[in-house]
């Protein structure tokens, strides 16, 4: 019982010891962590509209070739 224990904890360790992402730019890492800390919290209150949003304004762009190309892709996948 305490092989199995000793184990788990090392495990444990192994998981808690990851590094924090480092994009090598200062800027840019502060700006992840924001977004990625709102995303944790609450991800469908952002990620929904924005898909949302972002799949009508292709659509206006692109008009028909957009679906035609989602069908593809949809059957080649």
């Amino acid at each position: 019982m305490k092989n199995i224990n000793f184990r788990m904890k090392q495990k444990m360790n192994e998981v808690f010891s990851i590094e924090p992402n480092e994009l090598g730019v200062n800027f840019l890492t502060n700006y992840f962590r924001k977004i990625t800390a709102y995303l944790k919290v609450m991800p469908f209150v952002y990620i929904i509209p924005l898909t949302f949003l972002s799949s009508i304004f292709l659509y206006f762009i692109f008009g028909r070739f957009l679906i035609k190309l989602v069908t593809v892709l949809q059957y080649g996948f």
